[in-house]
C-alpha cells in the first residue's frame, strides 16, 4: 500500500523525502495484521507499508513498524486472497478506502515499558538503601614517611626474629670444599 501512483515504486513520505528507521525492541512482525513500512535498505522508508498475513519475524530490525490491525481481520482475509503475478503484485486493484485508528498502541506499549523500567529502578534504589556502607577505619600512624603505619613494637619484633635466623643459619652452615687435585679416575 502507499503507492500513489500505482507503480509499484512508491512515493514520497509526507516530508517529501526518505527518513529513517525506527525500531523499537518491544515490536515484532509477530502474527497477522503488522503494519510496517516497505524499504528498499536501511533509511529509505518513503510511503509504501505492508500489512502481514502472518509472522514474519524474519523483517525485525529490517521494517519499521508502526501499527497493527484490531479489527477487520475479514478484509485482510478477502486481500490475502487476491492471487499475484510474477514480480509479487495483486492481479486486482485493491484500495484501502476507509481506516479508523482507535488508540496509539505504540505510546501506550512505551508508557508502559517506561513505568516497568521506573519501578525496577525505584526497587534497586530500595534495595541499596539497605545495604550496610563499610566503615572506613581510619589507620593509626606511628611516624612520618614510609613506614608511618607500621607499629615500632612490630618492627623490633620483626628485627629480633630476623637476627635470630641469621644466628642460627650461620651455625648450621657447612663447610664443603671441592678439589680437582686428583684425575685419576678419569
Amino acid at each position: 500500500g502507499g503507492d500513489p501512483e500505482g507503480t509499484g515504486k512508491g512515493g514520497n513520505s509526507i516530508w517529501g523525502k526518505a527518513f529513517k528507521d525506527e525500531f523499537k525492541p518491544q515490536y515484532s512482525h509477530t502474527g497477522r495484521g503488522v503494519l510496517a513500512m516497505a524499504n528498499s535498505g536501511p533509511d529509505s522508508n518513503k510511503s509504501q507499508f505492508y500489512i502481514t498475513y502472518r509472522s514474519c519475524k524474519h523483517l525485525d530490525n529490517k521494517h519499521t513498524i508502526f501499527g497493527k490491525l484490531v479489527g477487520g481481520m475479514e478484509t485482510l482475509d478477502a486481500i490475502e486472497r487476491v492471487g499475484t503475478d510474477n514480480k509479487d503484485a495483486p492481479v486486482e486493484e485493491i484500495k484501502i478506502e476507509r481506516v479508523a485508528v482507535f488508540v496509539n498502541p505504540f505510546q501506550e506499549a512505551t508508557d508502559e515499558l517506561q513505568a516497568e523500567r521506573d519501578a525496577e529502578l525505584e526497587k534497586a534504589k530500595e534495595e541499596l538503601k539497605k545495604v550496610p556502607k563499610p566503615k572506613e577505619e581510619k589507620k593509626k600512624v606511628y611516624s612520618t614517611g614510609i613506614g608511618k603505619y607500621i607499629n615500632p613494637t612490630i618492627k623490633k619484633e620483626a628485627r629480633k626474629a630476623e637476627s635470630e635466623s641469621e644466628a642460627t643459619s650461620s651455625k648450621k652452615k657447612k663447610t664443603s670444599s671441592y678439589s680437582f687435585s686428583d684425575f685419576s679416575a678419569w
